[in-house]
């Protein structure tokens, strides 16, 4: 007899036995998630049902008998399996073919998108087979007769398509990766994440763009971390037509060298750009290896650039269309003045009249100091020392390839004294915490005050032995002596250093 539905027995027979399979199923996925850490998503589910429900409708119901509701059934559970099993399929071949590598493992190795494609078109065939095996559709007459559909298809899904075929090129060429830095239309910005569709960047503003991937295959492309992460950057500054380019040259460089993040090797480079209406161009070129850090060492390279050259005297020219004649405010008086008071309350300096330490603050230059820029070299000649005015410097000495830090000098402190009063090469190293602003008391300007007041050399011999007996841990070749042999020592120095 034939039956328009199935009856109860055949319904409980029908869902017990999915049930049974559906539970098979979900307990094979689970052993294969603890024996290979296989994930299957929640599209399992619904291949396990529409697996039982096909098993068990061909296996155990109606077995013998001709029932018009199976047939029907049975295409469209044949067509669900179908296309249902392209999800657990292509991701056991993902499994297989990527390994164990987590989502995140995947973008960042810039596969995502290759596993995006494979999904798709693992999908796409499972669609084609249900139609052409399961319901007898001939997928090309289809799209043949379907032109009209086909074009409103074509057209729609064309951006789409366009992204997604850039997308495989660029994963294919090596274009960038994420975590790259790139110059993209005027903007630096951070990969993120290549997708199928699109590109992830974030600026150095901290800003999400959005790219779509046909966009960024119309454009140049600077990437800063090939062929290696070390890269050039650079700045400009202007100076005056009178300063010597050589001379320039020398004092950017340096000032360039003692910014933190710029890189030793290849050193600084510091060439001469252009000639303007108002002076001279130069361009700092400097090697860096984040590119995060752009912005930050290129303002600390103008920074220093224009400590060092206010130093060193250089004019930076403004830039002016009117003849006028520039009013400045003398703060040389107000100067002098806190470099005296500063003098004058110096240990070192304390016996001298207050004629002596007017006349020398007059006479010693005040200097400023950049921020993590180095004042004195060790082992460099001087003759030259240093009172503090303010701001902080760190002292460090360097013994048998290991720097050490020593001391860390504020206001009222001083240092250079020993190859101001001796000759002797720097002992020390010293580098400005921040800005720094220090008196300069030159050999020259000294020389002239002991010729004038020789008795100075007894009390500058005293207080020098002191102090250097004081860092004998520094200086293990004094460590044996006494403080009157180092005093005498010193003071036969003095005199013959200022040919008395």
């Amino acid at each position: 007899m034939t039956h328009i539905l199935p009856s109860a027995a055949e319904m409980i027979s029908l869902l017990g036995g999915a049930l049974i399979i559906y539970l098979l199923l979900i307990l094979l996925a689970r052993a294969l998630r603890r024996w290979r850490d296989v994930r299957f998503r929640w599209v399992f589910h619904l291949f396990a049902m529409a697996t039982g429900l096909l098993i068990s409708l061909n296996w155990l119901v109606g077995e013998g008998s001709e029932l018009t509701w199976r047939s029907d059934l049975t295409r469209h559970l044949t067509a669900a399996v179908t296309i249902l099993a392209a999800f657990p399929i292509t991701t056991l071949f993902v499994r297989m073919v990527w390994g164990r590598k987590p989502d995140t493992d995947l973008k960042a190795a810039g596969s995502r998108i290759l596993i995006d494609t494979v999904r798709i078109l693992i999908l796409i065939l499972a669609v084609i087979l249900a139609l052409q095996f399961v319901y007898d559709i001939q997928v090309p007459g289809l799209v043949a007769g379907s032109g009209i559909m086909a074009i409103i298809l074509g057209l729609a899904m064309q951006d789409l398509l366009g992204n997604l075929i850039a997308g495989v090129s660029l994963h294919f060429e090596k274009t960038f990766q994420p975590g790259d830095w790139l110059l993209i239309n005027n903007t630096h910005a951070k990969v993120i994440e290549l997708s199928w569709r699109s590109t992830l960047l974030l600026t150095n503003d901290d800003v999400l763009i959005d790219v779509p991937n046909t966009d960024i295959t119309k454009q140049a492309i600077t990437n800063f971390q090939l062929p290696t992460p070390r890269h050039a950057v650079k700045a400009t500054i202007s100076l005056h037509y009178d300063i010597p380019p050589l001379r320039v040259q020398r004092v950017l460089k340096a000032a360039a060298l003692s910014v933190p993040g710029v890189c030793l090797d290849p050193a600084p480079v510091v060439l001469l750009k252009d000639f303007l209406d108002s002076g001279i161009s130069y361009e700092i070129k400097v090697w860096i290896e984040d590119h995060a850090l752009m912005n930050r060492v290129l303002s600390e390279v103008r920074s220093h650039a224009w400590y060092a050259a206010r130093r060193e005297g250089f004019v930076m020219p403004y830039p002016q269309r009117v003849l006028h004649r520039a009013v400045r405010q003398d703060s040389s008086l107000q100067t002098c003045a806190v470099a005296a008071q500063a003098l004058r309350s110096h240990e070192l300096l304390d016996f001298l009249s207050e004629a002596e330490i007017d006349n020398l603050a007059r006479e010693s230059p005040v200097q400023l100091f950049a921020n993590h820029e180095r004042i004195v070299t060790q082992g460099e000649a001087g003759d030259s020392m240093f009172f503090l005015l303010r701001g902080h410097v760190e002292v460090s000495i360097t013994r048998n390839g290991q720097q050490t830090l020593v001391a860390r000098l504020g206001p009222g402190d001083c240092f250079g004294e020993m190859s101001l009063l001796t000759g002797a090469e720097r002992t020390a190293m010293v580098v400005a915490v921040d800005e720094v602003e220090t008196v300069e008391i030159t050999r020259q300007v000294f020389a002239s005050l002991v010729r004038k007041n020789p008795e100075i050399l007894s009390r500058l011999s005293e207080l020098l032995a002191q102090r250097q007996l004081a860092n004998d841990q520094w200086t293990p070749d004094t460590a044996s002596q006494t403080v009157e042999q180092v005093r005498s020592g010193l003071l036969g120095k003095l005199r013959e250093f200022f040919a008395l």
